[in-house]
This record gives C-alpha cells, sequence and structure tokens, in this order.
C-alpha cells in the first residue's frame, strides 16, 4: 500500500502540516477521462489550491490542516461536491467515484428564464471579422435588437441570476470568512460581506442578514443590459470587447479563433455564458 510522506518543515503561523491522499476513479468507458481538476477551497480563509489528477493513481497532495470545500471536474462526468476535514499531522484519505453527466442540455431559454429575461425568437448572429475589435455596447444603435433590461432587484435575485447555487457548498460551512467584529457594527460594510457569501457562496450562513442587505444594498433595482445572440464568430485576431454597457452576453454558440480574443472589461458585474463553445483554426 502506498503512503503519503509528510515533510515537517516550517509552516507559517497558523497552519499545520497535513496532506490529502488522493486516489480518484469514475464508472464511465474506460480510457475516457485521463485527468481530474481537483479545487480545494480552504473555509477559514476562502483560498483556493488546485491540482490535477490522473484516475487510479495515488497521487499525495501537500495542504494544510483545516477544513476544505471540495471541488473535482471531469470531462464528461458529473461534478463532485463536498467538505473534507484534514487533521495536523496526517495525511487525509480522499477517494471520490465519479459518474457520467446526465447530458441534459441546456437551453436560450432556460437560461433567459433563469436571468428573468423575456424569451428571444430568433437572435441574431456576429461576425467579428480578422483582426477586428467590436465592442458591444447597448448605447450603440446597430446593437438595439441585441439586447434587453435585466433587473436585479433583491440580494435572492442576485444569487439566481449571478451566484453559485447553495448545494455547491456543504450546508454547514460558509465559503468565505464570517464578518469581523468590528464589522458587524458598520451596516454597510457587513450588508456587503454578507452578501458576498449570500451570492457567490452558502446563503444559509448569512440568510440572518437577508433583510439588511436588501435594505442598504437594494434601496433601487440594479438595471443591466444583457446582449442575447445566436452564433458569435471571433475570427483571427479578432477581439469582442464586452464591458460596462454590455454587462451581461448570452450567445447560442461561441466560435473562436485560437488567435481570437473574448475581452472583457469594466467594473461589472459580469456575466459571459455561451451556450457550447467552438474553437477553429
Amino acid at each position: 500500500m502506498t503512503t503519503c510522506a509528510i515533510e515537517h518543515t516550517p509552516d507559517p503561523i497558523g497552519s499545520v502540516a497535513s496532506g490529502v491522499s488522493v486516489k480518484w476513479d469514475h464508472n464511465g468507458e474506460p480510457g475516457a477521462v485521463d485527468r481530474a481538476l481537483f479545487v480545494f477551497t480552504e473555509a477559514a480563509t476562502g483560498n483556493q489550491t488546485r491540482y490535477e489528477v490522473s484516475p487510479r493513481v495515488h497521487t499525495c497532495l501537500p495542504l494544510a490542516a483545516g477544513l476544505y470545500q471540495v471541488a473535482v471536474f471531469a470531462k464528461g462526468l458529473e461534478q463532485y461536491r463536498g467538505s473534507l476535514e484534514l487533521m495536523p499531522g496526517e495525511p487525509t484519505s480522499f477517494t471520490p467515484i465519479l459518474t457520467p453527466a446526465k447530458g441534459t442540455k441546456k437551453t436560450l431559454e432556460d437560461v433567459l428564464s433563469r436571468l428573468e429575461v423575456d424569451a428571444v425568437e430568433s437572435p441574431r448572429d456576429l461576425i467579428v471579422p480578422k483582426n477586428t475589435r467590436v465592442v458591444l455596447d447597448s448605447r450603440d444603435q446597430q446593437y438595439a435588437h441585441d439586447w434587453k433590461n435585466l433587473s436585479i432587484k433583491n440580494v435572492e435575485s442576485a444569487k439566481r441570476i449571478l451566484g453559485h447555487p447553495d448545494n455547491f457548498f456543504s450546508s454547514k460551512f460558509s465559503r468565505f470568512p464570517p464578518p469581523s467584529l468590528s464589522m458587524r457594527s458598520q451596516p454597510q460594510d457587513l450588508a456587503a460581506a454578507t452578501a458576498r457569501e449570500y451570492v457567490y457562496g452558502n446563503s444559509a450562513t448569512v440568510s440572518q442578514w437577508q433583510d439588511q442587505i436588501n435594505s442598504a444594498l437594494f434601496k433601487e433595482i440594479w438595471m443591466f443590459p444583457v446582449f442575447i445572440l445566436g452564433t458569435v464568430t471571433i475570427n483571427a485576431g479578432g477581439v469582442l470587447e464586452i464591458g460596462n454597457q454590455a454587462n451581461f452576453f448570452v450567445c447560442q454558440l461561441l466560435r473562436m479563433h485560437i488567435t481570437g480574443t473574448l475581452l472583457i472589461r469594466g467594473t461589472g458585474p459580469n456575466h459571459i455564458e455561451p451556450l457550447a463553445l467552438e474553437t477553429f483554426c
């Protein structure tokens, strides 16, 4: 049996040497998957560590002791999400088994429904010519029929539209560090910190501040343009720029030359969601 050895080297203050002994597998087609991406998010700090690991190969990963949210991604397989506690001074065994993805195909109607935007019957295609920059801008009349207004009324709709589902996280733990005692005496700072957790993390851990978040941050409805397109092709050397006047971008197919660029600019929030992606030479 292979074991993980821990090197007892000086550690940063507050951390203790530990490690993960990984040997993952899947029940898909033999040889169909040659690696998976393991993402370890430290519950106390929100810091992430990423490793690519081959299946059925025992691999030792050095991590500090503590509680982690773990996500595992592999092509054609369902994502794995869970929590893992690493004890000081000894490796922790981690042997997830991934199953084939169900293959549910997302439609444009599904995306627009989640964004709470009316459906579009026939979105037009967009071509970015070779060595040309195209800037999507809702103030430009040539794009007047390519976008709609998206409304974010409260932190609940921000979660649905921008955030991550709570089932990405263990029900007991927050993704980000909890607000400090000093922050709790500052309503605006408290609202900002807890809204981050509510939208991008585990909303159940900050649900007691939901009303305060809404009263502090959503006194007015947030409005953003969402561009809705069919097939978007970015040719060789072409640049498609998405920014402050095109915060949200949805298309049925994004085709990019290997030298093309999708450039995201501005202060955000920005959300880019192609239903399918192709690259070409």
